[in-house]
């Protein structure tokens, strides 16, 4: 089938301009479209109507000081009395004779003033089109019609490093992203550098099912084993302590979509998670927020309402999300999103730059891929709506203020 296909393929794409960058664009307003929602959206029940009210910040002072006293990056010496400067590096570690790249992000304290001004500002990142074609149809594509882009940080205060030039933070609180399937380790990179902002040690890896093929996931280790998340984590967690001399003070994970299975299979029960768009919240540990929306199409949020109703979940009301008036969060917390109009879809979670990169590249295939059936993961939406940066603006400082409260020193 790949053949007959090809000559209009590559028409299709010739459409896209052929440049390596894209930019960022950093237009507040939103499309209105359309709701997604599930025939089954009335069994949500109080799901969908917010439970915890967050109270006076008066009143509540005090328990603000004792509870956040032992947590790490919040306190006495809290970097959020001044965020740091972010440093990028595109790291790698060795999964058994695969090379497989890693992005991280941290603060620039451990470089000199004269080095940091030195550094690049963007992220080389790759869309494979041989390997979308792959996953989604079973096609065959040629690798020239694959793209390369330099994205711009979501942050001026970024700075991209290779890895030989200083090193890692020796003793931090880490953090480990995880992409969904067919993203790549820059979907979370606004996530990366708030947490990096704030002190900790964000590490992203390319997963196998990433689009951007950055090595051959079928090729399998030296051992005659595939490879699979399991493995690229536990390696990553060795190469941190063992190869790159990070003591880590805590530790946390993110995923989106695919990568919340990774939340739930990674490190043990001291460990604090996050779910972003995810089929279901994580039950391992206490601590463990979950970020839905009504309008996501491609992981349907009616599949998390009962874990989230039956396993003493609290819900986070929307507006004063929005506002950040938030003092102490629930260790087991979710935010839904519920306006019908401009709820984020499954991909407005992710960074600014890697879906402009989709936009950019992708849009001339849409007509093909509904012709033909293919599933769109809510890119067709993304296109209308572009809320990545919108999104952002409330769901990260979320995030980043969750694991400042929740993740504990290990003892």
């Amino acid at each position: 089938m790949a053949l007959p296909i090809l000559p209009f393929l590559a028409f299709l794409l010739s459409l896209s301009p052929a440049k390596p960058s894209v930019s960022l664009p950093s237009s507040s307003s939103q499309h209105t479209r359309a709701a997604f929602i599930s025939s089954g959206i009335t069994c949500f029940g109080p799901i969908l109507k917010p439970a915890f009210a967050f109270e006076d910040a008066h009143s509540r002072q005090a328990a603000v000081a004792a509870a956040t006293s032992t947590s790490v990056g919040v306190g006495k010496d809290s970097p959020s009395q001044s965020a740091k400067a972010v440093i990028y590096r595109p790291l790698s570690i060795d999964v058994d004779g695969i090379h497989v790249p890693v992005g991280a992000w941290h603060p620039s304290d451990v470089l000199d003033d004269e080095i940091i001004t030195e550094g690049n500002t963007y992220y080389e990142h790759r869309i494979s089109i041989s390997k979308i074609g792959k996953f989604l149809a079973g096609w065959s594509l040629p690798s020239f019609l694959d793209r390369d882009f330099r994205l711009r940080p979501s942050s001026i205060d970024v700075k991209t490093f290779p890895p030989n030039e200083g090193g890692l933070p020796s003793s931090c609180p880490v953090v480990l992203l995880a992409h969904g399937f067919l993203g790549s380790r820059f979907d979370l990179s606004h996530l990366g550098e708030s947490l990096a902002s704030e002190g900790f040690l964000a590490l992203a890896p390319e997963y196998p099912e990433s689009l951007a093929a950055t090595y051959d996931v079928e090729q399998g280790t030296t051992a005659g084993m595939p490879i699979d998340r399991r493995i690229v984590t536990d390696t990553l967690l060795k190469f941190l302590t063992a190869e790159w001399g990070v003591r880590p003070e805590a530790y946390g994970i993110v995923g989106h979509s695919l990568g919340c299975g990774t939340v739930d299979g990674t490190g043990d029960e001291t460990w604090t998670r996050v779910c972003l768009a995810g089929g279901y919240p994580s039950l391992r540990g206490p601590n463990c927020l979950f970020v839905g929306s009504i309008n996501d199409g491609a992981v349907p949020l009616i599949r998390a309402a009962r874990a989230l109703r039956e396993n003493d979940f609290e819900s986070l009301e929307e507006q004063a999300v929005r506002s950040r008036s938030w003092n102490i969060l629930p260790s087991r917390a979710y935010l839904i999103f519920r306006n019908q109009l401009n709820a984020p879809n499954h991909i407005s979670f992710l960074a600014e730059g890697p879906n402009d990169a989709m936009v950019e590249f992708l849009s001339p295939l849409l007509p093909l891929a509904r012709a033909l059936g293919i599933p769109l993961l809510d890119f067709d939406k993304y296109q209308l709506s572009r809320d990545g940066k919108a999104t952002g603006e409330v769901v990260i400082p979320l995030v980043v203020d969750y694991m400042k409260q929740k993740m504990k020193p290990i003892t």
